[in-house]
């Protein structure tokens, strides 16, 4: 396999397969990042923020019974119902989902987003990034980057980047695409599946790599290896943020609509009202209700 920067990748045109893992495992993967885990009927729950719970597994469309509150140290949690309990949901996880993985090929997307996968395709080498050592060594400039220009989550140092990213490698874990541009690193996209979703966990393009459209050719290619996995069928790309409005455009024209997936969700007293309050679309994308205005 060819190296780029001393790290191992390998062709992600016709190579790459994301492998989905068991609950078991991302729970495991999560717990060695640090996060506050529980195991409730069967399901695994993430505390974030702490005392708030929501099913590890987005997509899991638990059973009404598993859909409830985890812990006695709980203010409030979510979980997606299974669509044979849809009536007992009272609330929605607005979701980018793209639901018939196995469609998502050449012939059957816009001829914009095809122009601009030729134009990648020019301009970018597309692999896979099979060691964390490329990361670290140029990773950091891109997110630096990015982070410049977006202002997305939080600065990270070197180190906690270099920890985050190395997590992605390894048995259990998910998949790097990369996107080398004159010899350097352009861009990534990191995703994991579980069972039969696919999440597009984190997208990090470098300002001066976006004219390459490296963006639209990644996430081209991510769907590519969760077709030929032939187990995936359905792909999420993060919840809904109607006040990122060029955000949700570009998301909608690369296929994946906002869509409400039936919730069971629950706050304790009088504490939903105040996080409705002062943070409208934080309570929107925890209960699909209430969208804020964005005029």
């Amino acid at each position: 396999m060819p190296r780029v920067n001393g790290s191992l990748v390998r062709d992600a045109a016709d190579q790459a397969v994301l492998t989905s893992i068991t609950e078991d495992q991302r729970a495991a993967w999560r717990k060695a990042q640090g996060a506050r885990i529980v195991r409730y009927e069967g399901r695994y729950w993430e505390s974030k923020p702490r005392g708030f719970y929501h099913a590890l597994h987005w997509m899991a469309r638990m059973e009404p019974e598993q859909a409830k509150c985890p812990s006695p140290f709980c203010w409030g949690y979510r979980a997606t119902l299974d669509s044979a309990f849809s009536e007992e949901a009272n609330g929605t996880l607005p979701v980018h989902l793209y639901e018939h993985v196995d469609d998502y090929s050449f012939e059957n997307i816009g001829s914009k987003r095809r122009n601009k996968i030729r134009n990648c395709q020019k301009q970018v080498d597309l692999v896979e990034i099979l060691e964390p050592g490329l990361l670290c060594d140029q990773g950091y400039q891109v997110f630096l980057s990015a982070h410049e220009r977006t202002r997305y989550g939080k600065r990270l140092s070197f180190d906690e980047y270099c920890a985050q990213s190395s997590g992605y490698f390894g048995p259990g874990r998910g998949m790097v695409l990369g996107g080398i541009v004159q010899g350097r690193l352009g861009g990534y996209v990191a995703a994991y599946a579980v069972g039969r979703t696919a999440y597009i966990d984190n997208v990090v393009i470098a300002t001066d790599a976006l004219s390459t459209n490296i963006g639209t050719g990644l996430i081209f290619e991510l769907m590519q290896a969760c077709r030929r996995a032939g187990t995936i069928r359905e792909a999420v790309y993060g919840l809904h943020a109607p006040e990122d409005s060029p955000l949700t455009k570009y998301k909608e024209e690369m296929g994946f609509p906002a869509v409400h997936i039936p919730t069971r969700y629950w706050f304790a007293p009088f504490l939903g009202p105040v996080v409705r309050q002062r943070a409208p679309f934080v309570y929107y994308r925890l209960t699909g209700k209430a969208l804020p205005d964005v005029n």
